[in-house]
């Protein structure tokens, strides 16, 4: 039985006015963010793979002396409908999910960019992420992380690609400027989803997405199309190798249907995959209300993590 926790919240004077994950891109940090701690540093603007300037990511290291054992990683993807958003409010100490914590905590944490729909549909922004995850192999010794302890991160459209990091193994497209080795996995070990959209073809139906999927698809869920729907919806990826799972939504969600996390849970369940651990919360609404205001949920992010990643 999968571990489903549901609470009650009450937020107070928090309210979200901009639907469709319209948020407005954050500011470019003031300080450098290596000051933040003593004990992190921070590179900024590694380019991952070649052919798009949005293909850069962000790291977050522990400081000190290499450790004995590899340190597991944590790739965190942000959100925006996959039409903005930015790397950058990872790199806030403020921001729930970013990697300032994360190194802190002892991972090697990486925020990163992708191409977005405007540039390119689906699944140009899965493929980056999966090559982002393949750089990350690439480079395990100099970081010194460890290539089968990785764990992806991701609010919203971010929790959908982590999500799609956990569940699909894809070689990234016959024309990517930078295809995967022989052998080398974009996969992750751990997914933690902040009301990342499960089923988009659902989610056209209910209306409140639809021009932003439409657009992030390149069209309506409807001929030839309809395979790449089925292939870019979590919920209906429920293979045999399904990775742990930490799913967050919210009960008052206007723009993801929390039934669809509900199917998700209940089917992954039945197929007798045990370690699914589902907050579904009273009372709130789509991200980042549910870290932002439920405090008891980002160290059980790192929590997560940490067991999941221990193995």
């Amino acid at each position: 039985m999968a571990n489903v926790q549901r609470r009650g919240f009450v937020s107070a004077g928090i309210a979200c006015s901009v639907g469709l994950w319209m948020i407005a891109s954050p500011p470019a940090i003031a300080a450098p963010p290596e000051k933040v701690r003593d004990d992190v540093r921070v590179v900024l603007n590694v380019q991952y793979r070649e052919g798009s300037t949005a293909c850069r990511m962000d790291l977050a290291l522990p400081k000190g002396s290499p450790p004995d054992r590899p340190r597991p990683a944590v790739v965190v993807i942000h959100g925006g409908g996959w039409i903005e958003g930015d790397k950058s409010s990872f790199v806030v100490p403020s921001t729930p999910g970013n990697i300032i914590d994360f190194a802190a905590a002892g991972f090697v944490a990486a925020a990163v960019n992708y191409r977005l729909s405007r540039e390119a549909p689906y699944p140009a922004e899965l493929h980056d992420c999966q090559a982002a995850i393949r750089w990350l192999r690439r480079h395990a010794d100099e970081y010194h992380l460890d290539r089968a302890r990785i764990g992806a991160y991701g609010n919203s459209a971010g929790g959908h690609l982590a999500l799609l990091l956990g569940l699909l193994e894809a070689t990234g497209g016959a024309n990517e400027k930078n295809p995967p080795i022989a052998g080398e996995s974009s996969r992750v070990q751990a997914v933690v989803s902040d009301s990342g959209p499960l089923d988009l073809a659902v989610e056209v139906k209910n209306g409140t997405l639809r021009g932003v999927i439409e657009q992030f698809m390149g069209g309506p869920p409807s001929g030839s199309r309809l395979a790449a729907y089925r292939e870019a919806s979590p919920l209906l990826q429920r293979g045999p190798s399904v990775p742990p799972l930490l799913l967050i939504y919210g009960e008052t969600d206007n723009q993801v249907d929390v039934r669809t996390a509900d199917r998700f849970v209940e089917e992954l369940s039945r197929a007798g995959h045990k370690d699914i651990t589902y907050f579904r919360l009273a009372n709130v609404g789509h991200c980042p209300h549910s870290l932002v205001g439920v405090p008891y949920l980002r160290p059980a992010v790192i929590d997560f993590f940490k067991r999941a990643l221990s193995k």
